[in-house]
């Protein structure tokens, strides 16, 4: 596939991609996150995409014109790295509410502000 395993699906850049071609580039974001993470189990799963939905949600937020489908190797990378530190840190934010609570008001003001979704 080249590019690890994006060539395919990037050709497509700028024309929509089918619903499998999501499906098939997001399972490839998540194996390669348990790949960057030495993660070879599937316990985890449902907190990863949650977290990664998470995450694509603020890079489309901070990247002007970001597509989740389309990203570019930095842009891949910069999800991998936000979406470990989430990953890595989900205990911290169990226990330190006060940390929760700022995450939580930093995520709702922008909902608030920006209407929600577009």
């Amino acid at each position: 596939m080249g590019r690890g395993g994006y060539s395919a699906l990037a050709l497509k850049a700028g024309e929509a991609m089918t619903d499998e071609e999501k499906k098939e580039y997001r399972e490839k974001l998540i194996a390669d996150f348990k790949t960057y993470n030495h993660i070879d189990y599937d316990d985890d799963t449902e907190i990863i995409e949650l977290l990664l939905d998470t995450v694509l949600e603020e890079l489309g937020d901070l990247i002007p014109d970001f597509d989740p489908y389309t990203m570019k190797s930095r842009q891949r990378l910069l999800a991998l790295v936000f979406l470990k530190e989430l990953y890595d840190n989900r205990e911290k934010y169990q226990k330190d509410s006060k940390g929760v609570s700022n995450a939580v008001a930093s995520m709702l003001l922008k909902e608030i502000y920006k209407g929600g979704s577009k």
